[in-house]
């Protein structure tokens, strides 16, 4: 336990978290039940398939996100999660691809292939592959049976990094990935192999690729974006099964979809059902609080108010404070709890104080300046 004069076993508030907070969502009961509808009945088909995720800025969308990672490692094995944020500097599909590529796990491509390329299919996947992308081909045969520094140049060459001729021909590969045709052919080919490697051992596998701060679309080039939106919807062309991506973005939803999601990806999406995160409520927020507090207490901390180091009347003067200030956004809720908290631990840890009363959160906050800034 880190601070056994507060009775828990780590900061409960944070505004950026670690993985610690990834396995739980507090309040948001609906979100959470609709999270895991939505991996159970994609974890019983194989169709591909496009959701969205709209929040208002500073909701919880990242970790609602990261959340359904943690969900996917530990209840659905199947799932090959992949995370990303949408550059903020986009030139083309091939930065999205690079992204893809950096997150997903080398063994895991590794024993997508073996499984196919030791598989009485090997001969038709072989032919196809060699045929449409040679350079793949033999990259993906030595990322699995080449020397450490074949590897390590397929990997480079994978994430577009490595562009060098007297390089790549040492691993067999012709010319680098520079266009948006090279990185779909790459990007659906690897997650061909997953998904026909889950085939062999009897096992749908599904790659989720969850694309959050998408809303960043919009400040790229015309022609960038609307090669973007023509690849993502291309790969679904090419990747009929295995693959679910979510796009998750900032801004107030309204009924229409942002006019930087093109037609074709929208009919993609057709009427499934849109994640929406909005601001809380008062009682939301208090529910917050406790949920956050509970996750991270001590179990053998004795004490008759749940809520310690705060009072139920300093939680509810916390959130008028915040509702004043601001929407009542986790984000928020993080930072003035934080604050207050901050303030009080080690007031708490000498004995100077009992609990956070309401005349100190008042005071800790009154000369605190909130600043929020929408991306």
């Amino acid at each position: 336990m880190k601070y056994p004069h507060l009775g828990l076993l780590d900061w409960p508030f944070r505004v950026v978290p670690d993985e610690s907070f990834y396995s739980f969502i507090a309040d948001r009961e609906q979100l959470v039940a609709d999270i895991r509808s939505l991996l159970r009945n994609l974890s019983r088909r194989s169709a591909s398939s496009m959701h969205l995720m709209w929040a208002w800025f500073g909701a919880g969308k990242t970790h609602t996100l990261r959340h359904m990672e943690h969900l996917c490692r530990s209840e659905f094995p199947t799932f090959v999660p992949v995370y990303m944020e949408f550059p903020k500097s986009v030139r083309s599909f091939v930065d999205l691809h690079k992204e893809f590529i950096a997150r997903i796990d080398v063994d895991t491509i590794n024993n997508a292939y073996l499984e196919v390329f030791t598989s009485p299919q090997r001969s038709k996947t072989e032919r196809e592959l060699f045929f449409e992308f040679t350079d793949l081909a033999n990259a993906l045969k030595l990322l699995y049976m080449g020397t450490p520094e074949q590897q390590s140049i397929v990997v480079r060459w994978l994430r577009s990094e490595c562009r060098e001729a007297q390089t790549l021909r040492l691993a067999n590969i012709t010319r680098p990935i520079r266009t948006a045709d090279d990185a779909l052919k790459a990007l659906s080919w690897i997650i061909r192999l997953m998904n026909l490697g889950g085939a062999v051992t009897g096992e749908e596998v599904r790659v989720l690729w969850m694309i959050d701060e998408f809303q960043r679309i919009a400040q790229c080039p015309k022609g960038a974006r609307d090669e973007i939106n023509s690849c993502l919807n291309s790969l679904f062309n090419r990747c009929p099964n295995s693959i679910s991506v979510i796009l998750s973005f900032s801004g107030k939803p309204e009924k229409k979809l942002p006019a930087w999601v093109s037609s074709e990806i929208a009919d993609r999406i057709g009427i499934e059902k849109v994640m929406l995160l909005p601001p809380l409520t008062s009682t939301d927020a208090y529910k917050f609080v406790r949920d956050v507090l509970h996750h991270f207490r001590d179990p053998y901390f004795e004490t008759s108010n749940s809520l310690f180091p705060f009072s139920e009347n300093t939680i509810e003067v916390i959130v008028d404070e915040i509702t004043r200030r601001t929407e009542l956004k986790p984000r928020a809720i993080m930072h003035f709890f934080n604050a207050v908290l901050e303030e009080a631990d080690t007031l708490i840890e000498k004995g100077e104080l009992g609990e956070i009363n309401e005349s100190f959160a008042k005071q800790v906050l009154k000369d605190r300046v909130y600043l929020e800034q929408e991306d």
